[in-house]
């Protein structure tokens, strides 16, 4: 049984249309699949600088009920305990490092009163790759509320201090 030259060349044709076909579907794996990853991601971490925020409220309030002299901290690694955590695996603080979860976070707006006690502080959240790591800013102070702004800025946050549902 012998193959005819047009059998043979219709082959080699064949052969050569799955590599573009290839890379059509790697184009639009790459175009409509990752951005769902991405809005995942996202959201995740946006969560995540949320229970943070929330975590770091705590953690103030216990700092200022320990330290009546000296009120709030207004520094992140102020607010580490240091008693021994009770369970190795959580990673609740790795926030007090500064950035966690593709978030920038800061203690600001600490002023002390005129016996030097800090009555106020104000804690943001702000994406460290805006728009890939995060959308949104967060921000809270004393009052136990966390605001958020949709252009990721901390200054509008604590500006306008859109609650957060």
């Amino acid at each position: 049984m012998s193959t005819s030259r047009s059998e043979i060349t219709g082959n080699r044709i064949g052969r050569k249309l799955w590599i573009p076909i290839g890379c059509l579907a790697l184009i639009f794996a790459f175009f409509v699949l990752i951005p769902s990853f991405n809005d995942t991601t996202v959201a995740k971490n946006e969560a995540t600088a949320v229970g943070s925020i929330r975590k770091i409220q705590e953690l103030e309030n216990a700092f200022a009920t320990a330290h009546p002299d000296k009120g709030f901290a207004c520094q992140l690694k102020q607010l580490r305990p240091t008693e021994n955590m009770p369970d190795v695996y959580d990673n609740s603080m790795n926030v007090l490092a500064g950035e966690w979860v593709g978030y920038k976070f800061e203690v600001a707006g600490c002023i002390p009163e005129k016996n030097g006690v800090v009555a106020r502080y104000q804690v943001t959240a702000v994406p460290l790759s805006p728009l890939a790591s995060g959308v949104r800013a967060f921000c809270a102070d004393q009052s136990g509320n966390v605001f958020y702004d949709h252009n990721g800025s901390a200054t509008e946050c604590m500006a306008a201090r859109q609650l957060l549902p």
